[in-house]
């Protein structure tokens, strides 16, 4: 789930125009992490335009731990 703006930040909206095909992709792999296609777009601006910061949130419960022979 993205990280929740400021309270002082305002929300502003886009239009954006997507081939039918890559919108039917964004809605598949939303609903796959259980997401809204806001949140999940949300996400993905934030991992490009973030790598660093994002890259922790996006990995949270996906760690393995213990012995790898």
């Amino acid at each position: 789930m993205p990280p929740t703006p400021p309270e002082d930040e305002s929300m502003s909206r886009v239009s954006l125009r997507l081939p039918e095909t890559l919108k039917v992709r964004v809605e598949e792999a939303a609903a796959a992490e259980g997401m809204s296609v806001n949140a999940w777009l949300i996400r993905a601006v934030l991992q490009t335009l973030e790598p660093a910061r994002s890259s922790a949130r996006v990995t949270i419960g996906r760690n393995l731990t213990g012995w790898v022979r």
